[in-house]
């Protein structure tokens, strides 16, 4: 029975998870964390447009939460919309905004190059982008696009530490996935060794000779 309640609710957490991804996908969601509990299910959403969650005076927050109450039968629904730090490093973010601008017929060539510039100018330490789908016309043969720049992980516990994004582009030809990996600036993979500078050691040397220096002069004396 318990473990009955445990499967429904997690189906339910993600039938919410989806709904909310396609309602409000102009916003440029980053994650939802759903909460389920006896007295309320709290739903935190993180997205790079949060105005576009609440809407003029709360309306469309408001619209939302009924319908999530009505849709799944869910306690007291209550929505929480966090602003994302920094979009141009969230590897989601990125993600969605690439495949709304596929289905509005940007070309994805420059609109790939773009956004690679972008978020390695943002301080990004690598970035990689990769498409997949139709990508042309209505006869075009399926095809795949790739743009990347500096230091990434694919493999082992350190790929765990970079961020990834996925999202679909529904174009008239057919879906277009959308793949953005990103490596953060303070990320960190327990492979790398940091050398210090020969200056500094020099300076360390120096200064517990003087320091020795000091302790033998003050035993003489």
């Amino acid at each position: 029975m318990i473990e009955r309640e445990i499967i429904s609710d997690a189906k339910t957490i993600l039938f919410i998870k989806e709904y909310l991804r396609k309602e409000l996908r102009e916003a440029l969601i980053s994650k939802i964390d759903v909460v389920k509990t006896p007295i309320l299910t709290r739903i935190v959403i993180y997205a790079a447009k949060p105005g576009l969650i609440i809407g003029k005076k709360g309306t469309k927050i408001r619209e939302v939460t009924e319908k999530i109450k009505e849709m799944f039968q869910v306690n007291n629904p209550q929505i929480e919309v966090i602003p994302v730090e920094n979009p141009v490093l969230d590897a989601q973010v990125q993600a969605e905004r690439i495949a709304l601008a596929i289905e509005r017929g940007t070309a994805w060539r420059p609109l790939l190059n773009t956004t690679l510039r972008r978020i390695m100018d943002a301080g990004a330490r690598g970035a990689e982008i990769i498409v997949k789908g139709k990508l042309g016309a209505r006869n075009a043969r399926a095809q795949k696009g790739r743009v990347y720049e500096g230091y990434m992980k694919k493999v082992g516990d350190p790929a765990k530490l970079v961020d990834e994004g996925f999202a679909e582009a529904y174009t008239k030809w057919g879906i277009v996935g959308v793949k953005v990996a990103i490596v953060k600036p303070d990320v960190k993979f327990p492979d790398q060794v940091v050398i210090p500078e020969v200056g500094n050691v020099e300076d360390e040397r120096t200064k517990a000779e003087v320091q020795g220096g000091t302790e033998e002069s003050a035993k003489q004396s």
